[in-house]
């Protein structure tokens, strides 16, 4: 659990020089190379580091919410650093997505009270590296939810034995964009500049009209924000049976950002009462999820063929393909009408704020 005690200081780096306004001069920054650097990582977390609970008190500030919530983001992110450059789990990779995306989502949550310049930079930046992950993200999803069903069920299948081959080699690729980015002087240059920004908590630096929205009682904001996330929600699921795909995306993305805000203030309010609430939004994120990997997968493999097929090597790869697409649209009816039920459940469920 994320305490107040807690909050990220930047021994390792120089402090940022601030410019006139808050903002600091990036010229000026003191980072290391990825040599310099690199001994944080490689003496990093040999396991996957999954989220924790931040908690709050009903009295607390939002300067110090903000604090805590992004220290965490921040610690979820970086401690899945060295798992995700070796490799040898995808759970490394996933993880520091998750911990980028729960970043984005405390970025909008609070988007009132963070001066602009500074917003956009953060936006921008975990963009840039998500981006980065995305491929070998998206290759460890094909990989282990859905080829590996198939595959056991088709032991002797000699194209999907040729698909598992190209997989990898894509997946080969992903990584090492991946292993591009974390080294790079710009993931560098944005851990070193997060770190200072909590330290010296740089969201304050706003005008001083908005101080009194700092001092407000994070309660208030959570109230708010939580109302917000879930009647956007709420509509963008109206008439579910009849979402298209793009739809149903919107609102997997909507139930993502509603699920990291609710996890986020849940400390805010009695377990027994959250518990439900959110039991009910992971089973719908779950439906949506799978259904999503598999409209992402169909992309892939198009792409991945055509490239093949260009070159003439793999020659069962069409064929395989085929049977892997087809394999999850046998179960593509049963899993809308897990999904339509989910999203029922989660509609009658009562909001625990």
């Amino acid at each position: 659990m994320t305490q107040v005690s807690e909050v990220v200081r930047a021994p390792h780096f120089a402090p940022i020089a601030s410019a006139p306004g808050g903002f600091f001069h990036l010229r000026k920054l003191g980072v290391g190379s990825w040599q310099e650097r690199s001994i944080d990582v490689s003496v990093g977390r040999s396991s996957v580091r999954g989220p924790k609970e931040v908690v709050l008190a009903r009295n607390m500030t939002v300067d110090d919410a903000v604090a805590l919530i992004f220290t965490e983001c921040l610690k979820h992110w970086t401690s899945n650093e060295a798992v995700a450059l070796r490799g040898a789990d995808p759970e490394g990779i996933h993880e520091m997505r998750v911990g980028l995306r729960r970043m984005r989502s405390a970025l909008s949550d609070f988007r009132a009270i963070i001066p602009l310049p500074q917003l956009a930079w953060m936006k921008r930046e975990t963009k840039w590296l998500l981006t980065s992950l995305g491929a070998a993200r998206d290759w460890d999803v094909f990989l282990t939810e859905l080829l590996e069903p198939v595959e056991a069920a088709r032991p002797q299948d000699r194209g999907l034995r040729e698909l598992r081959s190209a997989a990898r080699a894509e997946r080969k690729r992903g990584y090492a964009t991946t292993h591009i980015a974390i080294r790079c002087f710009r993931h560098s240059r944005f851990l070193a500049q997060m770190r200072d920004w909590l330290s010296a908590r740089r969201w304050c630096q706003s005008r001083p009209k908005d101080r009194e929205s700092l001092d407000e009682p994070i309660q208030k904001l959570a109230l708010r924000v939580l109302r917000k996330r879930h009647a956007a929600a709420l509509k963008l699921g109206l008439d579910f049976s009849k979402l298209s795909a793009k739809q149903r995306h919107q609102l997997r993305i909507a139930l993502k950002k509603l699920r990291y805000t609710a996890d986020f203030f849940r400390s805010l309010y009695p377990k027994k009462h959250a518990k439900p609430y959110l039991h009910a939004l992971a089973q719908m994120q779950n439906c949506l999820g799978h259904m999503n990997d598999v409209v992402v997968a169909e992309h892939l493999l198009e792409r991945m063929t055509s490239v093949h097929q260009r070159q003439r090597v793999f020659a069962h790869l069409p064929t395989a393909t085929g049977t892997v697409i087809g394999w999850h649209a046998r179960g593509a009816s049963a899993a809308a009408q897990e999904a339509q039920e989910n999203w029922r459940k989660f509609r009658e469920v009562g909001c625990f704020w």
